[in-house]
């Protein structure tokens, strides 16, 4: 008797052994599998904000490998969005509404930037819009958010883009502020860090007018135009909510360094290649007008943003306001 109660016994303790080794196996397989994380900025001051990330590529959890790019124009960054290569990209807020009300892929996480749009000028007589008035004004990439925002802000000061000025879309931004810097140029509408690297190089050339100042006249705010957002993909956020989170942590901590450290900043820029030398960055940096905003405080000037969109260029939007849904609110 005492021979078979004892084999009962090993018995017992090999199954439990046996089972409990077999119930741990996946959980530890399952945790050791590695997740790659893509994320994606524009060259410009798209990425500016982004550049300590570039830099260091923080821990974003155990096992989280994080691959970071340089996209060098809107069609490529779209392109990829399109096809879901990756889970973050920072981009216009309206090209992500566009998306959004496309196929609903990716939603809003933060913005980043507000605003940073200038008309620049070598005309002694342009001081505001009303100085526009027949006067031949060159832009890049029509139906953009530099082009529209500013045809808007004609519209709101009296005068009919169409008509009352000439506007040319022959050149990107790149290759306009450098032919304004040659002289070659006279009245162009550019964003930062181009407007800077101009009047570094010609100091004929002025900033006549602020967009992001008019925006606040018009919207009677004190809050400038939530340009340039965060998106993350949907799927991999609700997959994923504590690498989102130490993601956007991140990307807050390298805004703010940036803006405190703007010489620091603007050597990462020239050594990543985000399109500028270090010390044009570093000049630049002060009017790239950088601030952290989760979706869910921005939500509501956002929508006013896009609202104005609606109104006046309904396609570039997508042809309609997003749903709630359209915001990524964090668990």
């Amino acid at each position: 008797m005492k021979k078979w109660l004892c084999l009962l016994l090993i018995a017992c303790l090999f199954t439990i052994t046996f089972v409990g080794c077999s119930n741990d196996a996946p959980k530890q397989q399952e945790s050791s599998e590695p997740i790659s994380v893509r994320i994606a900025g524009l060259q410009g001051p798209t990425s500016i904000g982004m550049i300590r990330l570039f830099e260091e590529k923080p821990s974003l959890g155990e096992n989280v490998d994080s691959v970071y790019e340089v996209v060098p124009s809107p069609d490529v960054l779209v392109s990829k969005l399109l096809s879901q290569e990756v889970e973050f990209a920072a981009l216009p807020t309206n090209t992500a509404a566009q998306l959004y009300n496309k196929d609903g892929n990716y939603q809003l996480a933060a913005v980043s930037i507000w605003g940073v749009l200038y008309l620049l000028t070598t005309d002694e007589n342009i001081q505001g819009f009303s100085d526009l008035k027949g006067k031949q004004i060159e832009s890049s990439n029509k139906g953009t958010t530099p082009d529209v925002l500013f045809r808007y802000l004609l519209q709101k000061n009296g005068l009919y883009p169409e008509s009352d000025v000439v506007l040319n879309y022959n050149l990107p931004h790149v290759e306009l502020a450098q032919s304004m810097a040659a002289g070659q140029i006279e009245t162009a509408v550019l964003p930062e860090p181009f407007a800077t690297m101009v009047t570094l190089k010609n100091e004929k050339v002025r900033i006549a007018i602020d967009f992001q100042e008019e925006w606040k006249k018009i919207s009677k705010s004190d809050t400038s135009y939530p340009q340039t957002c965060l998106v993350v993909n949907k799927n991999f956020a609700q997959a994923h909510p504590d690498i989102v989170k130490n993601f956007l942590d991140h990307y807050k901590a390298s805004i703010d360094w940036a803006n405190e450290n703007p010489a620091e900043a603007g050597t990462l820029v020239e050594k990543h290649n985000i399109g500028l030398q270090a010390k044009m960055a570093e000049k630049a940096i002060p009017r790239c007008n950088m601030r952290f905003e989760s979706a869910e405080k921005a939500a509501p000037v956002v929508e006013e943003y896009l609202n104005m969109l609606l109104e006046f260029s309904p396609q570039d939007i997508g042809g309609k306001l997003p749903d709630e849904n359209f915001y990524y609110i964090g668990k």
